[in-house]
């Protein structure tokens, strides 16, 4: 794409940039309604965290429990997970866990988000907006292959952190849910699209191809809904867990490689420190956590509920970066 081509784009993308600002805003409106019990699991029902203080911590749940069912309706049954509306604050669900190989029955009763929770979800909401934000900015300041590139992945990007009104009609909430993971996939695989058009100077389509199989993957199973079983959870894990540490890898080599073969001079001038610090910083914490879950998926990180933090790095210096190379 041409630098003239990518003036084209301009309201088409700040269109698509506002009705994903506009989705979040409503999903921020929404983050007082949200009903938790206070655990994480590993992906396969086994409890890897209790918060303390948490309703589950009340209700006797212990690491280490795997959750046989939930309000009576077994973890592996997807499709009735899927279609039973979200919890209620003062709603009381019945645990079956096994422990220790005994069946042990809980009662749990979902309270307002516990302190933490509510930090994650409105920081999550801050570093989308500044993936949006930023990254249009850049774009509308100069329209050149990179910003547009950049603006496309810090858009679809923020899917990765916000999230939209919660849909009380099953359909609607499983169709939202399968297309925002379709995207947000797709906004992982354009950070590297980003990196292969400002260092190469071209786009290679072939890289969302993972990113899409991923997308597609995961809106299969919340439209089909098949039974969640223990292999299929692991499965998942895997896979994504996989795709998304390839991205990851290959964004931190490419950006390297382009780093490397640069002068100290067109480095400087390229705002390429720039963007090497904050691939670093961005990058690296999310990596951690996507190599552990995959192969240590029991494994608690300390503060890993704040990692997807640092990559807010990433649409702030890389946008500053991009400016800085393209007005030279």
């Amino acid at each position: 794409m041409s630098n003239h081509d990518a003036g084209q784009y301009k309201t088409p993308l700040i269109i698509f940039a506002a009705v994903v600002a506009v989705y979040g805003i409503f999903g921020w409106m929404d983050v007082g309604n949200y009903a938790q019990g206070g655990w994480n699991t590993d992906g396969n029902n086994t409890v890897i965290e209790v918060l303390p203080g948490s309703p589950s911590e009340a209700g006797g749940l212990m690491v280490g429990d795997f959750i046989v069912s939930l309000g009576g309706i077994a973890t592996s049954d997807a499709k009735a997970q899927l279609q039973r509306e979200r919890p209620k604050v003062g709603e009381a669900w019945e645990f079956i866990v096994e422990r220790d190989g005994e069946m042990v029955s809980l009662d749990v009763t979902f309270g307002e988000p516990v302190a933490q929770r509510k930090l994650i979800a409105h920081a999550g909401f801050l570093v989308g907006f500044c993936f949006i934000g930023f990254t249009i900015w850049a774009y509308l300041q100069k329209q050149t292959a990179s910003t547009i590139a950049l603006a496309i992945a810090g858009t679809l990007g923020s899917l990765i952190f916000i999230a939209g009104p919660y849909f009380a009609t099953y359909t609607l909430r499983n169709l939202d849910a399968a297309l925002v993971n379709i995207l947000l996939f797709l906004g992982v695989a354009s950070l590297l699209n980003f990196l292969l058009v400002h260092f190469r100077s071209k786009s290679n389509r072939l890289i969302y191809l993972p990113g899409l199989a991923a997308g597609l993957f995961i809106a299969y199973r919340i439209l089909a809904a098949p039974e969640a079983t223990g292999a299929l959870n692991t499965f998942s894990n895997i896979f994504i867990g996989v795709i998304v540490a390839f991205y990851f890898i290959a964004a931190l080599v490419t950006l390297y490689r382009g780093y490397s073969s640069a002068s100290p001079e067109d480095r400087a001038n390229q705002g390429l420190n720039l963007m090497l610090i904050g691939a670093l910083i961005g990058l690296l914490p999310s990596l951690i956590a996507t190599v552990t879950a995959i192969f240590a998926p029991q494994v608690v990180l300390p503060g890993g509920n704040f990692y997807f933090l640092t990559l807010v790095a990433l649409p702030i210096t890389w946008s500053m970066a991009v400016l800085k190379g393209t007005s030279e």
